[in-house]
């Protein structure tokens, strides 16, 4: 109804405090939350099924170290990112999570030249896509569970990004930049350059079913359309 009033759907433990990535598995029909614990450390993945008003909650799917940056899904899989906010101990590993199950598939460690966390990640057919919070850009083969491309994309991407999948193609933002990858060939190119939105809580984007895009340029909401060819 129109004048319904805000509810909550669902409590999660409060010492997971800080949400950082939402997206949605249309394969199990669940929302996907990756969360950051400022107090404890380390991080959980939430899930909440909008049918059921079911809910899930791992704590540390990666370690008790390294929070959940990103999460992306694929054919029911969740593929989360993670990050350490101190100078000690592991960052940037990649685990393939059950969400259903509650239970770890598969992990990767990045190569040693992508040495920060994981600032976003997005899926594109069989590829995951990366960004770390420093640039660094990596594609993982999922088929073979093999990181198959790195690049240095810190002049379009100096720090926190986030990635998202549309009309076939992965678009990226940071503090400075709109950018897109080529699906083929995994080079990037500049879509809008001097976005300058990441003003608060950093960089976001994200696209209707008609393929446009939409993040923040300084304060403001703004729609970017393009129809590149592929």
């Amino acid at each position: 109804m129109a004048d319904e009033q805000p509810r909550q759907l669902a409590a999660f433990p409060s010492e997971q405090n800080r949400p950082l990535d939402v997206c949605y598995d249309t394969v199990n029909e669940l929302l996907l939350v990756g969360v950051q614990s400022d107090t404890e450390g380390g991080g959980s993945l939430w899930t909440y099924a909008p049918g059921t008003d079911k809910k899930g909650v791992y704590v540390n799917p990666i370690d008790g170290a390294q929070l959940v940056r990103a999460v992306a899904t694929r054919d029911g899989v969740a593929y989360l990112g993670g990050d350490n906010p101190t100078t000690q101990g592991p960052r940037g590993t990649i685990v393939a999570f059950d969400p259903v199950a509650g239970r770890e598939l598969w992990r990767l460690d990045l190569p040693a030249t992508l040495t920060t966390g994981t600032a976003a990640l997005a899926v594109h057919g069989r590829h995951l896509y990366g960004l770390t919070r420093k640039g660094g850009f990596f594609v993982v083969d999922l088929t073979i569970r093999r990181v198959i491309h790195t690049a240095d994309h810190r002049a379009v991407c100096p720090g926190f990004a986030a990635m998202v999948t549309s009309r076939g193609l992965v678009y990226g933002v940071s503090d400075t930049t709109l950018f897109r990858f080529d699906p083929k060939t995994f080079a990037v190119s500049t879509v809008v350059a001097e976005i300058n939105g990441a003003w608060y809580s950093g960089p976001h984007v994200n696209a209707d079913n008609r393929g446009r895009l939409y993040t923040m340029r300084g304060r403001n909401l703004v729609r970017i359309e393009e129809r590149p060819v592929i």
